[in-house]
C-alpha cells in the first residue's frame, strides 16, 4: 500500500521533528569542537552505531557510553543485528543491549575498548537517561555530552535527559544528533540515501506514539500526565499533522 501524498507529508513532517539533529554533521570541521562522552542509547537501529564510531574516529567525541538493558526495543535490535552483513556474527541471546553494541563497536567499527563503557541495566527511556546521568556524574571531567538514539526516539530521549538532570541536579551540556532524519518512500521509510529501516506502517505507529508521548495531557508523559519528561513545546504543524494521521484508519498507535 502506497501512502497518499498528505499522509507521507504529514510523516515527513513528524519524522523531521521527531529526528533532533543540534549539529550540521559530524564533519569535524562543521562542528568545532570535541564533546566529551557520546551517550549511546540501545535501539534496533543500527544506524546510530555507526553514527557513534564515525564520531569516535572524526574525533568529535572522546568516549562512548553505551547504555541499554534488556527492554521492548530489544528484539528489535536482535533482530537488526542478527540480519546485519557484517554483524550477523555477533552473539545475542540473553545479553543486554549495551553488551551487543559494545561489541560491535569493538570488534567491528574499531572503537577501542578503554572508550567503551556500559551501562546494561535500563529498560526504557527514562532509565537510559537517569543511569547515564549518575555513572557520568561519578566522572568530574565530564561536561559536555553527545547524545544519540534512534530517529525516532531521539526528541522524547533528549526531554528524558533534560528532566532528569533536573531531578539529579547535575549541569551537563547535552546536545542530541539523531543518524538520520527518516524519509517516507512508496516501499517503507528510511535515510536519505534510499535504504529502508521501517515499513511505512510501523513508522507511523511509532511516529503518532511519539507524538502522543511528548504531549503535556492526561495521556502523555509531560507533567500533566505520567511525569516522565519536562513540558515540551510541540509546534503547531506537527500537532495538525498528527491529527490527521491518527484519522488515517491503518495507522495504529504503537505502545
Amino acid at each position: 500500500m502506497g501512502p497518499l501524498p498528505r499522509v507521507k507529508a504529514d510523516l515527513n513532517v513528524v519524522g523531521r521533528y521527531l529526528a533532533r539533529r543540534d549539529l550540521p554533521s559530524l564533519d569535524p570541521a562543521e562542528v568545532g569542537r570535541t564533546f566529551d562522552v557520546l551517550v549511546l542509547c540501545g535501539s534496533g537501529v543500527l544506524a546510530t552505531v555507526d553514527l557513534a564510531a564515525e564520531a569516535f574516529h572524526h574525533g568529535v567525541v572522546g568516549r562512548i557510553l553505551v547504555t541499554g538493558g534488556v527492554g521492548h526495543s530489544t528484539p528489535y535490535l536482535v533482530a537488526a543485528v542478527q540480519g546485519h552483513s557484517s554483524y550477523a556474527d555477533v552473539a545475542t541471546e540473553g545479553r543486554p543491549e549495551a553488551a551487543v553494541i559494545a561489541e560491535i563497536l569493538q570488534r567491528h567499527l574499531g572503537v577501542p575498548a578503554s572508550r567503551v563503557r556500559t551501562e546494561d541495566q535500563a529498560a526504557n527511556c527514562g532509565q537510559n537517561a537517569e543511569l547515564s546521568l549518575q555513572l557520568l556524574a561519578s566522572r568530574p571531567a565530564t561536561a559536555s555530552v553527545l547524545l544519540v538514539q534512534d530517529p525516532t526516539m531521539q526528541r522524547r530521549t533528549h526531554a528524558s535527559f533534560d528532566h532528569h538532570q533536573r531531578l539529579l541536579d547535575t549541569r551537563f551540556e547535552v546536545v542530541s544528533q539523531a543518524p538520520f532524519v527518516p524519509v517516507v518512500r512508496q516501499d517503507g521509510v528510511g535515510n536519505e540515501s534510499g535504504s529502508t529501516t521501517w515499513t511505512l506502517e510501523r513508522f507511523a505507529s511509532l511516529a503518532v506514539g511519539e507524538v502522543r508521548r511528548l504531549h503535556d495531557d492526561e495521556q502523555g508523559y509531560g507533567p500533566r500526565g505520567a511525569g516522565f519528561i519536562d513540558h515540551v513545546d510541540v509546534p503547531d504543524e506537527v500537532l495538525a499533522a498528527d491529527r490527521r494521521l491518527r484519522m488515517t484508519s491503518w495507522v495504529t498507535i504503537s505502545r
